[in-house]
């Protein structure tokens, strides 16, 4: 049986009318017909890394960069919280590493002075924290550096509160509570429209006939993770190189000599979009671009004393 017209108006007005009154009751949870959706503001990073992810780190959403030690996860963190910074925006970091450097955070830009660092033992207070936040729209970025930092209070003692020894197997305990973080804290980052971003760790899997390099966490951080962007050290024929005269004495005749010797002073940083469910470029793209060990993605040796490198975009 077809519908008439004047019964799909009636119908279209009862279902506006319900949206008002839903939209009334539940401010800002229903979007209207006809309504445009709020394009997602970003924030950058300050890095060639936005080209890749489509602007910056989306707001409202979730955003996890991981990878193996001393690969630049924590100086795209400081830079892009002194690019929000620039933004008028308030920014958390949540070092729960405890390895917050005032002096490094100062040389990517960030204004420590206005920057909030938090630590916690636990991570229900991490995630607390964090609920609790956007939930008063008090900050708009928030760093948590790292996710395998987290320890949840049944890892350090019973329902009783007795304190339990390493010896106690807690796998997967991290795991479950970030999914039931990600469940309770979702609706009020995206009402918040608070940047998070998790820095991660990766593990190597155990097990099989090939060992690989994995991001910990669970199939819920992969899962709210709108954007995932795994970081690595490329190859050293590609890092930076630092050209300089050393002198030197001349056995045979006694005389001061120099020679032109080359060393690195940096690294070929490679990143890859694991996931996007955002405006970027497609999964699997990477970007190279060179890491000063003095000044990360700002060349400090100056363009006469340091090979700046190649910056490469690879779409795939």
């Amino acid at each position: 049986m077809v519908k008439k017209k004047s019964e799909d108006k009636t119908e279209n007005v009862k279902l506006k009318n319900l949206l008002k009154d839903l939209q009334k009751e539940h401010k800002g949870s229903v979007i209207q017909m006809g309504n445009e959706v709020e394009v997602k503001e970003r924030i950058p990073t300050g890095t060639p890394l936005d080209e890749v992810i489509g602007g910056g780190i989306p707001c409202g959403l979730f955003s996890v960069i991981w990878g193996s030690k001393g690969c630049g996860k924590t100086s795209i963190a400081y830079s892009t919280i002194a690019e929000a910074q620039l933004l008028g925006k308030t920014c958390l970091f949540l070092d729960l590493e405890h390895s917050y450097d005032e002096t490094r955070a100062k040389v990517f830009g960030v204004n420590t002075e206005e920057l909030v660092v938090a630590e916690f033992a636990k991570a229900e207070m991490t995630m607390d924290t964090i609920i609790k936040l956007c939930k008063e729209k008090a900050v708009e970025l928030i760093v948590i550096d790292s996710i395998q930092s987290m320890s949840p209070t049944g890892e350090q003692e019973t329902k009783k509160g007795k304190e339990l020894s390493v010896e106690h197997d807690t796998q997967a305990l991290l795991a479950r509570k970030l999914g039931q973080f990600f469940r309770m804290s979702a609706h009020y980052v995206s009402t918040s429209k608070c940047a998070v971003l998790l820095i991660g760790q990766s593990r190597m899997s155990i097990g099989g006939y090939i060992t690989v390099e994995m991001l910990s966490g669970g199939n819920a951080l992969m899962h709210w993770s709108s954007l995932i962007v795994k970081l690595r050290r490329g190859k050293a024929v590609d890092a930076p190189m630092r050209t300089y005269k050393q002198h030197f004495i001349d056995e045979d005749t006694g005389k001061e000599r120099f020679k032109t010797v080359k060393e690195p002073c940096g690294f070929n940083l490679v990143a890859k979009l694991d996931k996007t469910k955002v405006a970027s470029k497609v999964e699997g793209t990477e970007l190279q671009l060179p890491f000063y060990f003095s000044g990360g993605f700002v060349n400090l040796e100056g363009e006469e004393n340091a090979d700046s490198g190649t910056t490469d975009v690879d779409g795939k």
